[in-house]
């Protein structure tokens, strides 16, 4: 064996610490945007901010290939109207926790100090869903008390809104909540307590035998069970709701289409005039202040590139779906990301960091970007039918489907085949199940 040294180049691409700065800020958000600026702000003492941008107007031609019809005045001024609506975000609702909403009730409900001990810790012992998932014993050991005292405050606690709060397994949140309708009895009684696994797996006919009633009898005491909620503590939550921001803007201007950049929300960033003079100052201190500089100058750059490449993508996406953006769903033509790609120069990655996260502002609502895309199912037609057109298609044949005879996934495919739309029947199965639509067994009506 012989060892030998030779010379080899090769070619390779390096991710620099700009590029991946450039690719991080591309796919943020407008609110998470506005954090990072806020963020890099604190941190460079090199740079200055203006709260609010100005919002672009004017800056890009008018796009003549989008002088699209809007079937009448009313929808010309609606998008003429929040065109020239001025930039206001409604302030969040103030949104309590379960157990804050809980801790309410305690307050006026117990006067004894030990009980509201009690109540205080079974609340803080309640699951996300609302449940107790604590033993009573152990309850009582904890909070040095005895079992009739526990007892007595879950009871009281399960008087509490929402109604079924305070269960310890899913047959007692039914039960609370149909005592609570005053329902708790004859057959729905009898589903609650000895049924609800059949329900779940829709074998009405074993409860309708098992109980000595009628398919229908049943059909109507599930349908009473089914507007109740068996996770009654998830309508609460710890944190406020939080509101879309809008990425980009399609807006008219002079009757026709102009895609914008959001940025009124957006800080303004500049490098501060203080530093410029460095002459007096020591070697270490102008090395310091230039890599600042230098870092300010990268971000402020990554950011300027990322509303070009949003506003180019966003214009190519309105354009390609004309339809979608005047139609919605129904109007909805094959696109992929690759597609987008080609059309830009881009790679199909940056499609994708772009479209990620972000929103446009359309005449009818704020939609996210990515809804722009969807994938082609193949038909026997020179057709192409995009994925949300079937999926369409699944819930219009479902919506408007005998339920007493609902139908199967292989009907609704041969329907589909029937319209020209080649799906198979695995196919259906998974848009209806993305649609929420259980099976036509669980559809049936009796």
């Amino acid at each position: 064996m012989r060892l030998i040294q030779e010379t080899k180049q090769t070619q390779h691409l390096a991710m620099t610490a700009q590029l991946r700065q450039a690719i991080h800020i591309l796919q943020l958000s407008a609110s998470a945007l506005e954090e990072e600026l806020e963020r890099a702000y604190l941190e460079n003492p090199l740079l200055e901010m203006e709260e609010g941008a100005p919002p672009l107007r004017d800056e890009h031609p008018n796009m003549d290939w989008m002088a699209h019809d809007f079937h009448g005045a009313d929808d010309m001024d609606a998008a003429e109207d929040r065109t020239a609506r001025d930039a206001w975000e409604p302030a969040a609702p103030v949104a309590l926790s379960l157990e804050e909403a809980l801790l309410r009730e305690v307050d006026f409900c117990f006067s004894d100090e030990e009980k509201k001990a009690i109540a205080v810790f079974l609340i803080g012992s309640l699951d996300h869903r609302g449940y107790l998932t604590l033993p009573l014993a152990e309850a009582a050991r904890a909070t040095g008390t005895c079992m009739p005292d526990v007892t007595e405050v879950l009871r009281v606690l399960q008087s509490f809104e929402p109604a079924g709060i305070g269960a310890r397994d899913l047959a007692e949140c039914m039960r609370l909540q149909a005592e609570r309708a005053d329902l708790y009895h004859g057959l729905l009684r009898a589903v609650i307590e000895r049924h609800l696994s059949a329900v779940a797996e829709g074998r009405y006919r074993a409860i309708a035998r098992a109980e000595g009633v009628s398919l229908a009898a049943v059909q109507a005491a599930v349908d009473v069970l089914r507007t109740f909620s068996p996770k009654p503590g998830s309508a609460y939550g710890a944190e406020p709701p939080s509101y879309i921001r809008a990425d980009v803007r399609l807006a008219f201007v002079d009757g026709k289409m102009q895609v914008t950049v959001c940025s009124e929300h957006l800080p303004q960033l500049r490098i501060s005039r203080l530093y410029r003079n460095t002459a007096d100052l020591d070697q270490e201190t102008r090395s310091y202040i230039a890599r600042r500089i230098y870092a300010a100058r990268a971000l402020i750059r990554a950011v300027g590139q990322r509303g070009e490449t949003l506003r180019r993508v966003a214009e190519e996406l309105v354009r390609r779906q004309a339809d979608f953006v005047v139609a919605g769903a129904k109007g909805l033509h094959p696109l992929s990301r690759q597609t987008v790609a080609a059309a830009l120069g881009m790679h199909e990655s940056t499609i994708s960091r772009t479209v990620a996260n972000k929103y446009i502002d359309l005449p009818r609502g704020i939609v996210p970007l990515k809804a722009f895309f969807s994938s082609a199912v193949g038909a026997e037609t020179d057709t192409v039918t995009s994925a949300e057109q079937v999926r369409r298609a699944v819930s219009d044949l479902i919506a408007a489907e005998d339920e007493h005879a609902p139908l199967s996934d292989a009907q609704i495919a041969d329907r589909l085949s029937a319209r020209g739309m080649t799906v198979a029947r695995r196919t259906v199965m998974k848009y209806r199940t993305q649609l929420g639509i259980p099976s036509s067994s669980k559809r049936r009506r009796y």
